[in-house]
């Protein structure tokens, strides 16, 4: 399995020939960089977990060999390594990997436009080691107040697709809010995807007058969440909504009355009028309860202001934008912390978290496409993406092969 999968990535993506371009700032290197960040790859890729346990592997002969080369790295050199390289070569690693799927038409749609998801998420945070780029909160231990160092990072989501796409993560710096490190984000995505999506979709601290005049500077559409600090706005929108009569939506187990009304010029310093759409939301589910099943019933209120025009997306869909914001949280932070240790802290050190981040990405991305564009349904029924990982470890250890892009070019 480990050998098709490395078969299939080198063919569709280049994988042999992009690694090459990944470079780091050392002073003439024992262990080339590429057998370095192949180690780190593919620890992530087989879920080893830490640095500790892909050191095991390392030192087992005709293992990891079959994947990095001959010259294997420490645990400890592959930590240190990381922190010299050169981050905006792996982010192009994994933007080039995004745009080979778009042109493989991997990511077809029948909506009108592609939404990405900007949403800042919280790594790992500890009372003792920090480094310069620490964040830092009080909080109180046994009736003491102590400091707390952590490390956040906003990330960038195309959502809406059967493939998690990952695009971009910024880190939020000591003393900035995420929406300054989501307009950074946001500027160096527009610049590498500038025609992969058309809106974009936040929460209520993107519901901001110079973010939405930031992105329709650069020609894109906002859906940001609509909360209650913003009154004057709601209270408009309150007004017109008790004249209307809602959309009656029913889906399965959910019962949704919306209102939807555009034109609105009630959210201060913003060079679009504005649109409002809410939801009341009714769904059954069911959940274990000890040793049976009960159906709940639970009630949501949703609000969300956006730019986009009633004529270009239509009421049901801009609803199902606004919930599909949610795909960030569930297939990407959720999914790749609980299972492939996105939340681990692999060095402290802020370019090696980054480049680990987005290397976990390009994994992540790999093994997904392989999954459900190369193995066949029959197959892809009986593992999972996690069982995946655990069969390219066994066929590792019992196959006798080695990787493609390790096997030198013949002579011309």
């Amino acid at each position: 399995m480990i050998k098709r999968f490395c078969d299939y990535i080198n063919k569709v993506f280049n994988f042999g020939k992009e690694i090459q371009n990944i470079k780091d700032n050392r002073e003439l290197p024992e262990i080339p960089t590429k057998s370095i960040w192949l180690s780190g790859m593919f620890m992530f890729v087989l879920r080893l977990s830490s640095l500790n346990a892909v050191d095991t592997e390392l030192h087992l002969p005709k293992r990891m060999e079959k994947l990095i080369g001959k010259r294997k790295p420490s645990g400890d050199s592959i930590g240190r390594v990381f922190t010299k390289m050169d981050t905006d070569n792996i982010r192009n690693f994994l933007c080039k990997i995004n745009h080979k799927l778009k042109r493989n038409k991997r990511l077809k749609t029948n909506w009108p436009m592609r939404f990405v998801a900007i949403d800042g998420h919280e790594l790992f945070s500890s009372r003792c080691r920090c480094c310069d780029k620490c964040l830092t909160r009080k909080i109180t231990v046994n009736d003491e107040e102590v400091i707390e160092y952590y490390h956040r990072v906003v990330a960038c989501h195309l959502i809406g697709f059967d493939l998690a796409l990952p695009l971009d993560v910024e880190p939020i710096q000591p003393g900035e809010g995420e929406v300054i490190a989501g307009k950074r984000l946001i500027e160096r995505v527009f610049k590498n995807y500038s025609k992969f999506f058309d809106g974009i979709v936040g929460d209520g601290l993107y519901l901001e007058a110079p973010f939405f005049n930031f992105c329709i500077k650069h020609k894109k559409h906002v859906i940001a969440v609509l909360k209650s600090e913003r009154r004057i706005l709601m209270q408009d929108a309150e007004g017109i909504f008790k004249t209307m009569k809602p959309i009656i939506l029913k889906e399965k187990n959910l019962t949704a009355k919306i209102w939807d009304c555009e034109g609105f010029e009630s959210m201060d310093g913003v060079n679009k009028k504005i649109r409002v759409l809410h939801s009341e939301e009714k769904e059954i589910k069911r959940r274990r309860k000890g040793n049976e099943w009960v159906e709940e019933l639970e009630e949501h209120n949703w609000w969300w202001a956006t730019t986009i025009p009633s004529y270009i997306l239509p009421t049901k869909l801009l609803w199902q934008a606004g919930h599909d914001r949610w795909d960030i949280e569930n297939d990407l932070f959720n999914d790749l912390g609980n299972h492939w240790d996105m939340n681990h802290c692999f060095k402290h050190e802020p370019n090696a978290i980054i480049n680990f981040l987005l290397t976990l990405f390009i994994a992540f991305v790999l093994i997904q496409s392989f999954h459900k564009l190369n193995i066949k349904p029959q197959l892809r029924s009986k593992f999972s993406l996690i069982s995946i990982a655990i069969q390219f470890l066994t066929s590792l250890a019992s196959c006798n092969f080695v990787a493609i892009w390790l096997v030198p070019l013949p002579a011309t």
